[in-house]
């Protein structure tokens, strides 16, 4: 895998990138329209230290504290179903490798093509799948969709490709190497994960982005470049409700950036992860719209935006955003 990933890397590029130029320039022209917006709990992470994911809010035993008074949490991995016109689009795309669900604790799983099912959708009518970074849990099911392209920066494919070839075992160790891995430049990035994106690279199906992107009229991606791996990257969408900004798990606290505080420090440059905190405020003139990957309160009161939600495949939460003009409701009576 890792001479696939540089042998690649390059051609990849040359093949594609005309494509990233041709979806920018063609959506300038047109007029901004709104989408309609669901989230979709592809599985879930059991009895995380809380230490783990938000090092400021480590456990104190006996503590009073809410910073400090909370032991363990269980994190949804999100996935952002939009639909904007005739374009449907998901926001990561979760994961499917159940080796790597049993290595990490993980319930609640249920193939995506079968939750959007529930929505309403069908697979193969995704057309696009935009990736806020490759990591195992957010890239794991790109071949579900055959006819969507993947929308990724350049920065993500050259941080992998320089990760999982440094010489040095330790810092190219992976989650499936021996021993594992502890946050190690490559760590997120194990071979099923790394074929499923260059997979999409080798068919052509890939847009490879230089930085900001417009990939529908008012759909833009903008990067957040170390915010939590080499190559992350925001998706601005607009609805009825105001303009939405997934943030991957650069957003992957919503209490996070509501009380500014780092989270899931992975190939994290803290700075960047505040910096993409306040980019979100900057889009949508506060937090309440900034969609968490990972946020424990997804699905409940605690975080407002995701509250009309119920429970769907295999004990899996789904949430019903925002609908643009004319577009029914999907939630099932």
């Amino acid at each position: 895998m890792r001479n696939l990933v540089r042998r690649v890397a390059l051609a990849g590029a040359v093949a594609i990138i005309g494509l990233a130029g041709f979806a920018v320039a063609n959506s300038a022209a047109a007029q901004d329209q709104n989408c309609s917006v669901w989230l979709v709990e592809s599985s879930r992470f059991m009895k995380v230290p809380m230490g783990a994911f938000m090092p400021d809010r480590a456990f104190i035993p006996g503590s009073t504290d809410p910073k400090h008074n909370i032991n363990t949490v269980d994190l949804p991995v999100n996935v952002g179903v939009i639909k904007c016109g005739s374009d449907l689009i998901l926001a990561d795309s979760g994961w499917k490798q159940q080796e790597y669900h049993k290595m990490t604790g993980t319930e609640h799983w249920a193939p995506l093509p079968d939750q959007l099912k529930v929505l309403g959708f069908d697979a193969n009518n995704v057309t696009k799948i935009v990736i806020g970074h490759g990591h195992w849990d957010h890239a794991g099911q790109l071949s579900d969709f055959p006819n969507a392209v993947i929308y990724i920066q350049r920065e993500e494919l050259n941080g992998i490709e320089w990760a999982l070839n440094y010489p040095n075992p330790k810092i190219a160790a992976v989650n499936t190497s021996p021993g594992g891995c502890m946050r190690t430049p490559a760590c997120g990035y194990p071979p099923l994960t790394v074929g499923e994106i260059y997979g999409k690279v080798l068919s052509g199906k890939a847009v490879i982005v230089d930085g900001e992107a417009e990939i529908l009229p008012g759909v833009k991606i903008h990067p957040a470049f170390r915010g939590h791996t080499a190559g992350s990257q925001l998706l601005e969408v607009p609805t009825s409700i105001g303009k939405l900004v997934f943030g991957s798990d650069t957003y992957s606290s919503w209490e996070g950036i509501r009380d500014w505080m780092a989270a899931n420090i992975q190939q994290t440059d803290t700075v960047q992860q505040f910096l993409a905190y306040e980019k979100c405020y900057k889009i949508t003139g506060g937090y309440q719209n900034c969609m968490s990957a990972h946020e424990p309160l997804t699905y409940t009161d605690g975080y407002p935006i995701t509250k009309n939600s119920w429970v769907a495949l295999n004990g899996g939460r789904m949430a019903e955003i925002a609908l643009a003009a004319g577009e029914k409701s999907h939630k099932p009576q």
